[in-house]
Formats: structure tokens, C-alpha cells, sequence
């Protein structure tokens, strides 16, 4: 053909762009996809980097593939698409344009410097959906983690109402500062909601009392005393009672039970002799 280079990318950039929804369904083919909404996102990027190819504005063909990678990117979390699955289809969408490229330039009799200068459009393009693509689909994944955790967290620290100002709060598992904080957050915020006058802290189910653990049960009495709650231990196992002697915490001011029933019972005895 008599057209100079740049015309002749600016032809496979526009065919490219013709045989988008082909190319796009031949994708499906090879992945078995072949919804509607899976078919449109692929033509995308097809139409893109058709664009990328006939158009000179570079900048503007990168910001819209890194726009269609954050999108697709937060897309692929929420329909549960695996990270590996996705890439595997930019290694076929990479493979399914060279071959029409290739097409292209034998029907057209295109000149190596066009394939090229193809060459130097087209891989940029295609790595940075990659790098969007990736990037969004971790920092949605670690959202998603980060959102249950904290969800986890916060069903793991119930405040349960048991009679008119009196809650417990079941503390089981292990406590490290991350919990210890919501424990916290959550003693001050439920007591001051429930307007308690009396928290039983139930420590029964927790597996290893350390130092951390230990200091963190005695802060969530002190700040529950500063807004007028007055906590109650229940549940201290004799091991536990002996590692807190050791570590040197005072409990000495903090009524203590070896079980919640018999911590309840006696509270329960007290309320009617008052009565």
C-alpha cells in the first residue's frame, strides 16, 4: 500500500475496532464467558486499544484503560472472578489481536515498521489494564477482608442485656490489641446505650491470659468506673487467676467469680435485699 506508517496503524487501529464484538466473542469462546455484560466489557477493551492504535492521543486512550481496569477490577470481586482467571484472559486477548493483526498486515501488504510501531502502541496499553485491572481488584479484596474483620470483630464483642441496667459481656478466643480496642469501644459505647449500672465481663472462654490481655481487661474496668458502670469478673479459671497474680495486676477493687452463674446469683441476691 502507498500509505505512510502512521496510516497504516491508523487502518488496523479502525479494523480492530470493526471486529471488536468477533474478537470479543472468540475470547468467550476460549474462556467460557459468554455472558452479555462479559461480552460488552471485553469489546471495551478491544475498542480501546483499537483506539489506542488510530488516535495520537496516548494520554487519553491510558486514562480510559485505567479507568476500564478499576472498573472491571472492582466488578471481578464482586461476581467472586479469581485474580489468576482474569489475567489468563489478557494472555488470550494479547494472543486473539496479533493474529487479526497479523491478518491485517498480510491482506493489506503493511509495511515491519507499521507492525512495530503497532508493537510499541498496543503492549503499553494492554500492561497497564493489567496494572489497574490488579490493582483494584487487591485493594477491593482487602477492603472486603478488612470490612469482615471488623464486622467479626464486633460479633465477637456482644453487650447482652440481662435484667434492667445489668449486661454481660462474653469476652472468648484470643485477645489481641486490635480486639482489646473493640472490647473497649464497645464496653463505653453498649453501656452508655443501655444505660448499665453493672457489666459482668465473662473471661471463661479465653484461652491464654497474658500480660497484654491482662492489662487490657483492667483498663476496660477503669474506663467503664470513669462513666459510672461498675464491672464485675466472672469466669476466672484458676490458672488464670494465678498468671494475673503473677503479672502483678490489681484486681483487688474488682469483685471477682469463678462463674457467671455464680456472679449473677449473688448480684441478683444483693438487687432484693435492697429492695
Amino acid at each position: 500500500m502507498s500509505l505512510n506508517y502512521k496510516s497504516q496503524v491508523e487502518l488496523i487501529g479502525n479494523k480492530i475496532g470493526e471486529m471488536k464484538y468477533h474478537i470479543a466473542r472468540e475470547m468467550a469462546e476460549k474462556l467460557d464467558n459468554d455472558t452479555d455484560q462479559a461480552l460488552e466489557i471485553r469489546a471495551e477493551i478491544v475498542q480501546i486499544i483499537a483506539d489506542g492504535l488510530s488516535q495520537d492521543s496516548i494520554k487519553a486512550v491510558m486514562n480510559r484503560i485505567t479507568t476500564w481496569g478499576e472498573v472491571t477490577g472492582k466488578q471481578a470481586i464482586t461476581y467472586g472472578v479469581a485474580l489468576d482467571e482474569s489475567l489468563k484472559s489478557t494472555s488470550k486477548i494479547r494472543q486473539l489481536l496479533w493474529s487479526r493483526i497479523e491478518e491485517i498486515v498480510k491482506r493489506y501488504n503493511l509495511s515491519t515498521e507499521t507492525v512495530f510501531e503497532v508493537a510499541r502502541k498496543l503492549d503499553p496499553i494492554l500492561d497497564q489494564a493489567v496494572y489497574a485491572y490488579s490493582t483494584e481488584y487487591v485493594k477491593s479484596y482487602k477492603g472486603i477482608l478488612e470490612e469482615a474483620q471488623e464486622n467479626f470483630l464486633t460479633l465477637s464483642a456482644p453487650v447482652v442485656p440481662v435484667l434492667e441496667g445489668v449486661a454481660v459481656l462474653p469476652i472468648i478466643g484470643g485477645v489481641d490489641t486490635v480486639r482489646a480496642d473493640v472490647l473497649l469501644e464497645t464496653a463505653l459505647r453498649e453501656s452508655t446505650q443501655q444505660d448499665l449500672t453493672h457489666l459482668f465481663i465473662d473471661l471463661s472462654g479465653v484461652t491464654v491470659v497474658d500480660t497484654m490481655v491482662a492489662h487490657y481487661v483492667y483498663k476496660i474496668i477503669q474506663s467503664l468506673e470513669m462513666v459510672g458502670v461498675k464491672a464485675v469478673l466472672a469466669g476466672i479459671r484458676p490458672e488464670v487467676a494465678q498468671t494475673m497474680v503473677t503479672l502483678g495486676v490489681n484486681f483487688s477493687e474488682v469483685k471477682t467469680y469463678s462463674t457467671m452463674q455464680q456472679a449473677l446469683s449473688k448480684h441478683l441476691s444483693a438487687e432484693s435485699l435492697l429492695k
